[in-house]
């Protein structure tokens, strides 16, 4: 990867981000102080690329796992595209959240409030809003708020004003740190966009991460082929008819019967 590259990167881009972030809890700080107006929050805890195994089903990778001095737990997102920062995406965040922070045996009183924000280059909502805060209610109770501490943020990176959320989001959509507005993210990116050791400490990121994703790629064409000889044997083994067969699993009819014949199946 070169290093033209690199300075194209933007905060919104997740691998930059996680990079940017990781272990930088005065970023972490500027962040949520202003997302949450707390101007006294500190960061005690913060994780990038947080896996969350889930036994039962679908796991989650967090982009940035934190918790605050009092104990709010918040999984913060970038999303470039509408579809990654779908409603029932951040749902099952919010429920991954609460499988990650709370231990077994806890009690009910004791849960911690959670968070999770997601940072949209668009308006994911539409409704042309900076900030959307999302909130359990109660409907017969005109809409009281039903007191289970979790929130759900979407911030919309579209919305640029003269605020500190705008100045915030000129930055993270900004490629060159002279023109970010504060120091210690423009002080991030700078480093792995001119610093040379944070230049080459990128580009081993992104290899990385290359290579990982060409090995899930041929650890999922192995899962889906080995789906498929599974799907094809059964049909067989009942005897579909071969035309039937290859119209069901997209093969050539000519690729059925030599798949039959190594099976040993003739009918």
């Amino acid at each position: 990867m070169s290093s033209n590259t690199i300075r194209r990167f933007r905060l919104m881009d997740d691998t930059f981000f996680n990079s940017c972030f990781d272990g930088q809890t005065d970023c972490m700080e500027l962040l949520l102080r202003i997302v949450m107006k707390k101007t006294d929050l500190t960061v005690v805890k913060m994780h990038t690329q947080q896996e969350v195994p889930n036994i039962y089903g679908r796991s989650v990778r967090f982009d940035v796992f934190a918790t605050d001095g009092d104990d709010t737990e918040y999984n913060i997102e970038v999303q470039r595209s509408d579809s990654g920062a779908n409603p029932k995406r951040a749902r099952f965040n919010s429920s991954m959240l609460d499988t990650m922070c709370i231990e077994s045996g806890t009690d009910w009183e004791d849960f911690p409030p959670t968070c999770v924000i997601f940072i949209t280059e668009n308006d994911t909502l539409g409704n042309g809003l900076p900030l959307y805060h999302v909130e359990r209610t109660v409907r017969e109770l005109n809409g009281k708020r039903f007191a289970d501490a979790s929130e759900i943020i979407y911030i919309n990176a579209s919305c640029r004003d003269q605020s500190p959320l705008g100045w915030l989001m000129h930055d993270f959509l900004c490629q060159d740190p002279s023109e970010m507005h504060y120091k210690q993210l423009a002080k991030r990116a700078s480093f792995f966009k001119s610093n040379e050791h944070g230049v080459s400490e990128m580009c081993k990121i992104m290899e990385s991460i290359e290579q990982k994703g060409r090995a899930e790629g041929r650890a999922e064409g192995r899962a889906e082929g080995r789906d498929l000889m599974m799907r094809i044997w059964k049909l067989l083994q009942s005897k579909t008819p071969f035309p039937d067969i290859a119209k069901e699993t997209d093969l050539s009819l000519d690729e059925v019967k030599k798949i039959a014949k190594d099976y040993g199946i003739a009918y």
